[in-house]
């Protein structure tokens, strides 16, 4: 098993950063194994070598020449047998499985988004984030509730509403009380905060791209002008802000004391033997937060919305291991200690990261529409609907009786087909409602019509306010447009940026691995009975008590006991309980007889059915508390509990022994998967012809 895993790690997705190897010069790049008449060079072996195992040993000065080989060597035999796996779970039809094309072009196309927006845009979009990641901002917000396909009417009355809020708060009015009011206003009785509507503290993508630019274009104490998100209409108001990035590892010792003068003495006591050199667990035992003083005053990875803006800006100054003076809030009196926080990686690292959260985030439509103008351009598209009927003196004609000149197509029937109830979703569409299809845009040598354009309005709907179709058909046209032009270049990725087909290739030899090692190893090995209860009759027979690698396989020394657990000795006491236990063992009582004498002998005193618990079980040596040593023989013992007891029974004692089939299924289970992995590789081997040239295995330096 542990080498089918390790032919897993094949599977990269660091192929686009990977490092120049440092190999010996050759003429050309030699073959390093051949599979099935493939020839692997030692430039492709060695970038997934590097990228698994081989750079990690060779960035470490420490590790010795002998362990550098031994390794290489190792991963010739596996990136072998993974080959030889690739060709034949290609040959059988792993790779045509309906699960992994799907999985497979889910992965590819997150991979693709990045390819598919416009660099410049991008670049200044990367470079925005990166800078707004430097701070966090503490902003409050009132929001007016309007959906995305609300009526134009009530898209207007919230517009107008949000006006008022801010003339509102222009005129004097306290933010927060406006906020109440509001709050009131769509949910009357509720109880609202004081601060309603505060957000506490975020950075960039934390919140939705209209709401971000809006809080990080304002001056502390500004509120914005309304700002319409896909939530409705919000007035935006910056608070505060802070050099933080991420979360924090903290201490903190709080007094809450309601008197300010003892407060203040209390903490600066605490900071008095800080500065003495106790350590701040013991001093944070003072603390009021019931919570944490007894961990040393810790909060691990707080978030920065979690804490007071004073904490925030305490530790935006402080160095790991730094503790504070004291200082005060509204709370009352702290001083923190910083045990950790989190610095903003350089912006090489964070790239990643920002175009992962772009490809799903409102500020990439930008780039996209850019990349897809380009694209149109690029691929040649050509609008029929914007391209002259191609007659002689048509032109002329036109502009002499001052017509209009005539189009190869038009849209005059999706016009006709569209209704205004496409903005409630209440549009009955079918096919049959295209009567007229014709071509209405060629790109790549490829032509799409009035029937794919109506196809596509229908699948791709969108909230919006229509006041007109006309203009709502001409504005989806023009996306639909884009989404050709993006396609064509979606398509060209592989032959366009090799690094993205291979990163590509990888994922999917990676999902024919795991789909084949399933089929022919992992559940081949469940599913085969016949073939594991032989295993494991060969397999038992060579394993030996006193191994200790084998010790897995064995049983220890184990009882089959049963235990009477006695709520409260007061109710019957530990010898009458073993004298009607004794007895009744004496005459062959089952457990539940037994447990029914001594709640008889409770009587009274009992309380209810928890009085006498009983358990059946079979305890092994090693791994139980329940007998100590000298109890590992049929006999009747007592434990003595907080207020009641335990009588144990030891019914039987089985001396040590080797586990049966189904005891150590687990143990025998993983090494039958490994033996079927031994031979399938094995069979592969002989079956695709693999050789493998260690004279050029050898000659490799890393």
């Amino acid at each position: 098993m542990k080498k089918i895993l390790l032919a897993l790690a094949f599977v990269q997705f660091s192929t686009l950063s990977f490092q120049q190897v440092h190999a010996q010069a050759w003429p050309e790049d030699p073959v390093v194994m051949e599979v099935d008449g493939q020839k692997i060079r030692q430039t492709e072996f060695m970038k997934d070598f590097m990228t698994s195992v081989g750079d990690k040993l060779a960035k470490n000065p420490q590790t010795p020449e002998a362990e550098k080989r031994q390794a290489l060597r190792e991963y010739v035999d596996l990136y072998a047998n993974f080959r030889a796996k690739v060709v034949d779970a290609h040959n059988i039809g792993i790779d045509t499985m309906v699960d992994l094309r799907m999985e497979l072009a889910k992965y590819r196309n997150e991979l693709a988004a990045p390819y598919l927006i416009d660099s410049t845009i991008l670049d200044g979009l990367l470079h925005e984030a990166y800078e707004r990641n430097h701070y966090s901002l503490h902003v409050a917000h009132i929001m007016v509730q309007v959906a995305p396909d609300a009526k134009p009417e009530d898209t207007l009355k919230a517009f107008n509403h949000i006006k008022e809020l801010r003339q509102r708060i222009a005129d004097g009015e306290d933010f927060y009380a406006v906020s109440r009011d509001e709050v009131q206003r769509v949910n009357p009785g509720n109880n609202v905060r004081p601060d309603e509507g505060n957000l506490g503290y975020f950075t960039a993508f934390d919140m939705v791209y209209p709401f971000e630019n809006a809080a990080y274009g304002l001056k502390i104490g500004e509120v914005s002008q309304p700002v319409r998100t896909r939530y409705g209409y919000h007035l935006v108001k910056l608070i505060d802000t802070v050099s933080m990035f991420g979360k924090c590892d903290m201490a903190h010792i709080w007094i809450g004391s309601r008197d300010s003068v003892a407060g203040r003495m209390s903490i600066f006591s605490a900071y008095r033997q800080l500065q003495d050199g106790f350590d701040f667990d013991q001093v944070a035992r003072q603390s009021d937060d019931r919570t944490t003083r007894d961990k040393g005053g810790r909060m691990m990875n707080a978030s920065l919305n979690q804490l007071p803006p004073e904490y925030l800006h305490v530790v935006a100054k402080m160095n790991a291991g730094d503790f504070s003076e004291p200082f005060q809030t509204k709370y009352g009196w702290h001083i923190v200690k910083l045990i950790r926080k989190d610095t903003l990686p350089p912006f090489e690292a964070m790239v990643p990261y920002y175009k992962q959260k772009m490809a799903r985030d409102q500020r990439g439509d930008a780039s996209r529409k850019v990349f897809a103008a380009t694209c149109r351009a690029k691929y040649g598209m050509v609008d029929l609907t914007k391209t002259p009927v191609e007659q002689p003196g048509a032109k002329k004609r036109a502009k002499k009786a001052n017509t209009q000149v005539k189009m190869q197509a038009s849209l005059d029937n999706i016009y006709r087909i569209v209704r205004r109830k496409i903005a409630y979703g209440e549009w009955n569409y079918s096919d049959t409602l295209v009567k007229d299809i014709q071509p209405l845009v060629r790109v790549m040598g490829k032509e799409y019509n009035s029937l794919d354009f109506a196809r596509y309005i229908n699948t791709h709907r969108k909230a919006f306010d229509l006041l007109d179709t006309v203009y709502y058909v001409n504005m989806r046209y023009e996306e639909f447009k884009d989404s050709l032009a993006v396609a064509c270049a979606d398509e060209r990725l592989e032959q366009d940026y090799p690094e993205f087909a291979e990163v590509v290739e990888e994922y999917r030899r990676g999902l024919m691995i795991f789909s084949y090692n399933d089929k022919m190893v992992w559940s081949r090995a469940v599913k085969d009975s016949a073939g594991f209860a032989d295993f494991y009759n060969r397999f038992s027979k060579t394993r030996r008590m006193n191994a200790r690698e084998d010790s897995v396989y064995f049983w220890n020394q184990r009882a089959r006991i049963t235990k009477f657990d006695i709520a409260d000795s007061a109710m019957l006491s530990t010898d009458k309980a073993v004298k009607i236990l004794a007895k009744a063992q004496k005459k062959s009582k089952s457990s539940n007889e037994m447990k029914a004498m001594l709640v008889k002998a409770i009587g009274k005193k009992g309380k209810d059915d928890k009085d006498v618990q009983m358990v059946l079980d079979m305890v092994e040596n090693g791994h139980t508390d329940i007998l100590s040593a000298d109890q590992w023989k049929n006999g009747i013992y007592t434990r003595s509990g907080k207020k009641g007891y335990s009588v144990v029974l030891v019914d039987e004692v089985l001396p040590p022994m080797l586990k049966a089939q189904l005891e150590a299924r687990g143990y025998y289970l993983n090494e039958y998967q490994n033996e079927l992995d031994r031979n399938l590789c094995n069979s592969l081997r002989d079956k695709y012809n693999v050789k493998i040239n260690w004279n050029v295995v050898e000659s490799i330096v890393y």
